[in-house]
């Protein structure tokens, strides 16, 4: 047996240990981000705070809820236990909703990210270039993009959408459509607009960020160890919700967002000698593939 053989064994038998029965931690994390979006909604429709602070409480909601997407997407909530598949789609779907994302649809976009990592074929390959053109240009108008249904049945066709999951994805935006015109008819633009879309569009620029820029940057490795990143930093792994290891996720999917820290830990003696990029918050330029000659850094 050769050493990397050896070595991915051992990579799994930790992701097994750190793999739990149930993921009901997702569904407590997903209980309390609705009960702080009700309560900073709630508590400003009643003039009881300012509406800044209700756009702060909402801004973390909505940052944080995708979390509880990613998890359902993978099974991470049902984990281990096949039969209980339908509570990582109830709850998938229930997170989606306030971020106007598809969870069908967006369910096998993700899997085809992991399937095509850094590739061309990649659906985060957008992504790929600079930190000032993902922020000005491409994230914007991969955020405007989800308001554009075309835009959403091309994603279908895309990634061979059924023809019952064309329908939910329809359905779907329908419903956040007509929430929202009907929220605009009634007069609730000002709401609207600084409890959610605000709050949304900031949200989604911090995570996509920090799930799908930062992480993979500069998106031109394909390599189980190279083709993310560790990024330490005081508090990455609370602020992050875990994905400044998401190296880790990247090798076992199945492993939930709470583990990620406890399985680099066990492993990095391994993942250092396998020449993973461990840095800080940024991406350290000095790391990417070009700069690199003959295996070894310039």
């Amino acid at each position: 047996m050769d050493q990397s053989q050896s070595t991915v064994r051992q990579e799994a038998e930790v992701g097994r240990r750190h793999t739990p029965e149930f993921g009901a931690r997702t569904l407590l994390l997903e209980l309390e981000l609705f009960v702080l979006f009700f309560f900073s909604t709630g508590l400003t429709l009643a003039g009881l705070i300012p509406m800044w602070m209700g756009a702060a409480g909402n801004t973390v909601f909505l940052y944080a809820l995708y979390t509880v997407v990613h998890e359902a997407v993978h099974a991470n909530i049902s984990s281990r236990r096949n039969t209980l598949r339908w509570v990582d789609t109830l709850a998938g779907i229930i997170a989606c909703a306030p971020l106007w994302l598809n969870y069908h649809q967006h369910r096998r976009q993700h899997m085809a990210h992991h399937a095509h990592t850094n590739e061309d074929s990649d659906p985060d390959i957008y992504a790929r270039g600079s930190f000032a053109g993902w922020i000005f240009l491409r994230l914007p108008l991969a955020l405007i993009n989800y308001f554009n249904p075309v835009q959403q049945y091309r994603d279908c066709r895309r990634f061979n959408c059924t023809s019952r999951e064309y329908l939910y994805t329809s359905l779907t935006f329908g419903t956040h459509a007509l929430i929202i015109v009907g929220l605009l008819a009634l007069g609730y633009w000002r709401e609207v607009l600084f409890l959610w879309f605000v709050p949304w569009w900031i949200g989604q620029t911090v995570m996509l960020t920090f799930f799908t820029w930062t992480p993979h940057h500069d998106h031109t490795e394909t390599g189980r160890y190279r083709n993310t990143r560790v990024s330490l930093f005081p508090f990455a792994n609370f602020l992050l919700q875990g994905q400044n290891y998401h190296l880790i996720h990247h090798m076992m999917p199945g492993v939930p967002y709470y583990r990620y820290k406890p399985v680099f830990d066990e492993l990095r003696p391994v993942l250092e000698a396998k020449g993973v990029r461990i840095e800080g918050i940024v991406p350290d330029p000095r790391n990417e593939r070009h700069a690199f000659s003959g295996g070894a850094p310039r």
